[in-house]
């Protein structure tokens, strides 16, 4: 992966999901998910930034599935079984 800029946003497209990065000034990156804006997470890495908002994503849908709440359809894949 090339160098990114302190303050830059770039985007990941995995399993047919956007997944948006921006490069921390204390350093790694914070990590989030346009269709689902509750789901925002961080890491030292990209690597690890990507793991900890795939978690936080499972754990929204997952939360969200209980009392019913609406999911997108092409976030399902993620939630916790």
């Amino acid at each position: 992966m090339s160098a990114v800029d302190v303050g830059e946003r770039f985007k990941v497209i995995k399993d047919g999901v956007e997944f948006e990065f921006e490069r921390a000034e204390e350093g790694g990156y914070v990590a989030c998910v346009p269709l689902y804006p509750s789901a925002l997470s961080q890491g030292e890495t990209f690597e690890e930034a990507l793991e900890n908002v795939i978690d936080a994503l499972a754990e929204c849908i997952t939360k969200a599935a209980d009392p019913g709440l609406e999911v997108p359809p092409e976030l399902k894949q993620f939630g916790r079984r």
